[in-house]
């Protein structure tokens, strides 16, 4: 049981690092595990941890020294304060964790779950030292919607004080001033957010600065530079882990070119409807049974479309003329559901339409810069999503797909799963992998000297045309250098023969972006004859 007296400022859950990836690991848990004591019982959390492992969801090739903490960490945290499994007295699965793997509308059951969630709780007891009384998510949501947008490092600088909801005002009113006074700060941005943040770390941990308290898990260096770098940089990866999390609900898209987060203007109504009926206060529970209660159960927390008036409301507002009403909720939520496949289908041919003429091309080669800086909310979710619309805008392929996932208003929204390759460029006869990266050095090679030829393999067994692979990194590490040039020579049975990679710079497929556009490509033999020049 987590105490709250150990922070000062809100957490996020970094761990996992999407929480799309929960249900894989849950579903693991309980196929193999449940009903067993998980607390304190170090052999059952490695043998979790081992099984996790050994299966094709798990990201990564180094198996932890500590396998039980890594356990711990994929289980403890996310999984367990959103309801999803009960770990006391036994492995259990829940009915929100049940309606999880069910693989229908999780976007609705991360919205119920997440906004749930509240400090203080039996999970996470009262501090001592600040009152802590929040709903997390929903306060987020909150901001979003009265500021008209927020960006990461908004939610990292003050989104993350939000500890009490009696502080909105307070919070909503040092986000104005942020914002107004870079419009007269006489110096670079980087510098202006450096200053804000040395700011509010000593005003946020004012008591450990006078005390001298400077000591931090992450390093021995005692001194005030560290202890101010060493919390910002605490404050930006929950500020990450706030976004991704809370995109899951999709309610929240990204503002086309700043990539602020905003509110879906599909989704309007819904948020509405949840600032309006969800309380603000956290519950105080009577017993963790009345706790567990509330939590386990999905239907404790209503959304618009659990109302079916509002639904048949809903649905009528998104173009649906003819609507039978005698179909029960979980019918029309059907219907519903397709009709959003249809808008999400709209709304992103009219990107792919953008993208035909060339005009983003600048935009395109600015995101990669701001990919590269690591100055975007979720970089190598956008690194897919913009190699995506580089292919695109090239326009002489019969079919690209990211198998990254978009929300309903064309924005990405998830990383392409890990058995799939990040793009698939088909031609008449021929196909390219697109397979990209922000890892460099030794794990580079370590999480894509497999992954990336496997695809490879996988796909040249599958579809019957000549088949290659660009891998994409902001620069190429020699050990993938040499171990790609040798399965490209070599037959290699598990990658079905002779592999045909190209490994690409970050900057070297810029330019080729540049002269693709420059020449007007339209002749896809001259890019076959350049792959087979550089795959060999």
């Amino acid at each position: 049981m987590a105490n709250l007296s150990k922070t000062k400022a809100l957490f996020g859950f970094t761990s996992p690092r999407t929480i799309e990836k929960i249900i894989p690991e849950i579903e693991i848990l309980c196929n193999n595990f449940s009903g067993q004591v998980w607390s304190g019982n170090d052999e059952l959390q490695i043998a979790f941890f081992q099984t996790l492992f050994d299966s094709e969801y798990y990201d990564g090739e180094t198996f932890p020294a500590d396998p039980a903490l890594a356990a711990r960490d994929r289980i403890t945290r996310a999984p367990k304060a959103f309801g999803f499994v009960d770990l006391q007295p036994k492995v259990n699965l829940t009915p929100a964790g049940e309606m999880l793997l069910s693989g229908k509308r999780t976007d609705e059951t991360f919205t119920r779950q997440l906004l749930k969630f509240q400090l203080p709780s039996p999970f996470h007891t009262q501090s001592t030292t600040i009152e802590f009384a929040v709903r997390p998510y929903l306060e987020l949501i909150r901001l979003i919607h009265d500021l008209g947008s927020l960006s990461k490092t908004e939610i990292a600088l003050f989104f993350s004080q939000l500890t009490n909801y009696n502080k909105y005002d307070e919070i909503v009113s040092k986000i104005l001033k942020f914002r107004s006074d870079s419009k007269s700060y006489v110096g670079s941005r980087k510098t202006y957010v450096s200053e804000w943040f040395e700011n509010e770390v000593l005003e946020i941990f004012n008591e450990e600065v006078l005390s001298k308290d400077l000591k931090t898990r992450e390093s021995s260096d005692v001194s005030l530079k560290n202890f101010i770098k060493t919390k910002s940089a605490n404050m930006k990866d929950y500020a990450d882990a706030f976004v991704r999390y809370i995109r899951s609900t999709e309610l929240i898209t990204f503002q086309k070119k700043t990539f602020r987060l905003i509110i879906s203007a599909q989704k309007l109504e819904e948020v509405e409807f949840l600032l309006n009926s969800v309380p603000r206060h956290p519950y105080d529970f009577r017993s963790l049974g009345e706790f567990k209660e509330y939590m386990f159960n999905p239907f404790t927390l209503e959304l618009l479309s659990d109302n079916k008036s509002l639904l048949l409301k809903k649905l009528s507002t998104l173009g649906l003329s003819k609507i039978d009403e005698s179909l029960n909720i979980e019918e029309l939520k059907d219907v519903f559901d397709d009709l959003k496949i249809k808008v999400k289908t709209k709304n992103i041919e009219e990107k792919v339409r953008e993208l035909k003429d060339y005009n983003e091309l600048p935009e395109i080669i600015d995101v990669f810069g701001q990919i590269r800086r690591r100055d975007i909310p979720d970089p190598p979710l956008f690194l897919e999503w913009n190699v995506w619309r580089s292919f695109v805008m090239l326009n002489y392929a019969t079919r690209i797909d990211g198998n990254f996932i978009m929300d309903i208003d064309g924005m990405p929204l998830n990383t392409a799963p890990g058995n799939k390759p990040d793009l698939e460029i088909e031609f008449e006869d021929f196909i390219i992998l697109g397979e990209v990266t922000l890892s460099s050095g030794a794990t580079q090679f370590k999480m894509e000297g497999d992954s990336v030829p496997r695809h490879f393999g996988n796909i040249k067994r599958d579809i019957a045309k000549e088949t290659y692979c660009i891998f994409i990194a902001p620069n190429i590490h020699d050990g993938c250098l040499a171990h790609f040039f040798n399965l490209n020579r070599f037959n290699t049975k598990h990658y079905g023969g002779k592999t045909k990679i190209i490994p690409l710079s970050l900057d070297k497929f810029i330019a080729f972006i540049n002269v693709g556009v420059a020449c007007g490509f339209s002749n896809p033999n001259k890019l076959k004859g350049e792959c087979n020049l550089n795959s060999v």
